[in-house]
């Protein structure tokens, strides 16, 4: 790995561009209680190790587990909440919701296909915040108000919901080719001799998993979920 970091500095001085020593880190990814530990260093400057480090807004940590990143959405998506609900406040519903929509949904759903939560206690932190939003919006703070039945009665999806269509959307992109990445290796045709009950004829290889972190990453989880489609 030294040899790359030195063969990028070389690339980088060809093209007159700087790399900020200080700004450069790294991180080992593992779930070992006892890794092997090298030092790395650009030529004269040596690295300093971070155990996570958020990266185009996705905030990454070193045993990959998405608890940071999802407690950082969820406290940004609380902040914009109260904004909105000191600015808007007497607005009508509809104005309301678009802000939400606009504003704060997209914060609570980005790159989401990748962090995509498979605990309980995650899967409603986020979903408190869109709850919190829907009083908010149509005005029900009684304890007998239902954030639950309003959703229902506004044909508004869980956030849950969402996030496996925005994922089994994607995997459908990729299959069909609509996306500058190549489905293979991770998008394969179930060879089966015909379609049975269980199966249809657009299946997919399933994948074999042994850990939680594999069995509910992306592919996985979501050739398992395309497979149920009926």
């Amino acid at each position: 790995l030294n040899l790359n970091l030195n063969n990028i500095l070389v690339w980088c001085n060809q093209w007159d561009m700087k790399l900020n020593a200080q700004k450069t880190v790294f991180m080992r990814l593992t779930k070992k209680k006892n890794s092997l530990l090298y030092p790395y260093a650009l030529p004269s400057f040596p690295l300093s190790e971070v155990t996570e480090y958020k990266y185009l807004g996705v905030t990454i940590t070193n045993n990959l587990s998405w608890n940071k990143h999802i407690s950082n959405v969820c406290a940004s998506g609380f902040r914009k909440l109260c904004i909105l609900k000191h600015k808007l406040k007497n607005a009508p519903a509809d104005l309301k919701f678009l802000a939400y929509s606009s504003l704060i949904r997209p914060k609570l759903e980005y790159a989401c296909i990748v962090w995509d939560p498979f605990t309980k206690t995650n899967i409603q932190a986020l979903e408190m915040i869109q709850r919190k939003a829907i009083r908010f919006i149509f005005s029900k703070y009684r304890s007998t108000d239902s954030p639950t039945a309003i959703m229902r009665a506004n044909r508004i999806q869980t956030l849950q919901v969402r996030r496996k269509i925005l994922r089994l959307k994607f995997l459908f992109l990729l299959k069909h080719n609509k996306l500058s990445m190549c489905p293979d290796p991770y998008v394969k045709p179930f060879s089966a001799p015909r379609p049975t009950r269980h199966r249809h004829s657009d299946s997919l290889t399933p994948f074999t998993t042994r850990t939680n972190l594999f069995k509910y990453s992306f592919f996985p989880r979501t050739v398992t979920e395309w497979n149920a489609l009926p």
